[in-house]
Order: structure tokens, then C-alpha cells, then sequence
């Protein structure tokens, strides 16, 4: 890849126009759109993280962060301009970084089908435990401290 990007998490939520503009780019309906929310649920938190490119946003990710057990990625969205060219996957790379040193040692997702390969290619395997959905362990050597 020869693009010269940048990971950047953002500290106030992502404009709903932002958002909505992203979406039409990806062809998705303009569905739930509480980009604006920024606490979610008891324990959690929600943090948008976008990539860059030059001074142009051609990346953005939704993180539902509920340490220390996992984050929950969703409304991934790369501009179809910059689709193909290794920024998904750098991207993901990237979120992996930041959960990790965040110390979540787990990343869940709900792929759409025609994703869903993109995912397993990142090593993302299918959650036993929640139909559909997918997650990576950050850290899949690391011994577990489980509570007896």
C-alpha cells in the first residue's frame, strides 16, 4: 500500500452528516443513525475512529468499548475510492492496536455476507457462544486469570 494514512480516534462523536455520507458512499440505508451517542450502555462506551488520508477521511468505525472483556466494532466503512488498496485491513490492524492498548483482549463483530470473507481473512472465526457474529482474541497465547 502505498497510501500514507493515519489512525485517528476521536474525542467528540461523529456528525450524523458524516455519517449518513459515509453510508450512501458504502450503499447502505440510512438506518439508525446515533452517531451522535457517545456513552452507551452501564460500563460501556462508544468512541468513533476514523482513518486519513492526506487531510481526507476515507475511513471510519463505530467502537462500542466495554473493557475489560471486548469491543464490539461496527458501521466500518471505507470510501469505495479507497476500497482494495489495503486500507480495511490496515484499518483493522489499527483498531486491534488501540483495543489492545486499551487492554481488551477481544474484538466482536456482526459481519453482512458479502463482508464476511474480508473478516476471516483477519482471522475473526465465528463466536460460539452469539450466532452470526465474529471475534478475534488480541491476545490468543495469554493465559486467563479465571475467578474460582
Amino acid at each position: 500500500m502505498q497510501l500514507s494514512l493515519v489512525f485517528r480516534p476521536l474525542s467528540a462523536p461523529l456528525p450524523d452528516k458524516v455519517l449518513l455520507a459515509f453510508r450512501k458512499d458504502a450503499g447502505w440505508s440510512n438506518r439508525d443513525t446515533s452517531a451522535a451517542v457517545t456513552a452507551g450502555q452501564p460500563g460501556g462506551l462508544v468512541q468513533w475512529v476514523t482513518v486519513e488520508s492526506g487531510k481526507k477521511r476515507v475511513g471510519i468505525a463505530r467502537l462500542e468499548l466495554a473493557p475489560p472483556q471486548f469491543c464490539f466494532v461496527s458501521d466500518l466503512i471505507v470510501l469505495s475510492a479507497h476500497r482494495g488498496r489495503g486500507v480495511g485491513e490496515w484499518f483493522m490492524k489499527q483498531i486491534e492496536q488501540h483495543c489492545a492498548g486499551l487492554g481488551i483482549p477481544r474484538v466482536l463483530l456482526q459481519p453482512m455476507d458479502d463482508n464476511r470473507g474480508f473478516y476471516e481473512k483477519l482471522a475473526f472465526v465465528a463466536d460460539p457462544l452469539v450466532a452470526g457474529f465474529l471475534k478475534k482474541e488480541l491476545r490468543p497465547l495469554q493465559r486467563r486469570m479465571l475467578p474460582f
